[in-house]
């Protein structure tokens, strides 16, 4: 009874901590529903306290946000270079270096989001949280490649907005 006591006022002070927050606006269709399954997969792996929770939400969306920033400041410029890979020696160049640029920009957010996050959860669960990012990836690929389940095993995406 206590854990689910414990529970219920744990989704409780996420919701309010993610209502507090204005959401991230969609990228595409079922984009909420994902990062639902993501809140859900990240909070069961670090087995957050409510009281972690609260503190750790707000904190890990900024990240997030940022990351999405680094992403499309970055990456953006590299999309834009012919899609079948046929490169101008040039071309080539600025991709490299724009892949080195968004990895050593995302690799120093990572250091100071990790320093934040370990002002508000032990060490062990940061380190969880690390893992459990690289998880959920894959699960979420290997969903993706699979149909993704469905009710009765029958395959399919669960962020697609099924049965509307």
């Amino acid at each position: 009874m206590k854990k689910i006591l414990t529970l219920l006022a744990g989704i409780f002070l996420l919701m309010n901590s993610m209502i507090a927050q204005p959401p991230p606006p969609p990228d595409g269709p079922g984009n909420e529903k994902i990062e639902a399954l993501k809140i859900g997969f990240i909070t069961k792996r670090l087995n957050l306290t409510p009281e972690e929770s609260q503190k750790f939400w707000p904190v890990y969306n900024q990240y997030e946000a940022e990351k999405k920033q680094i992403r499309q400041t970055t990456i953006g410029t590299v999309k834009e270079l012919k899609e079948d890979g046929d490169f101008t020696n040039a071309e080539a160049e600025q991709a490299i270096a724009k892949h080195i640029e968004f990895k050593s920009r995302d690799l120093d957010l990572t250091k100071k989001y990790v320093l934040e996050f370990k002002k508000i959860l032990p060490a062990t669960k940061v380190a969880k949280l690390i893992t459990a990012e690289e998880q959920f990836k894959k699960m979420l690929m290997k969903q993706a490649q699979q149909g993704g389940p469905k009710p009765n095993g029958q395959g399919g995406k669960p962020w697609k907005g099924q049965g509307k």
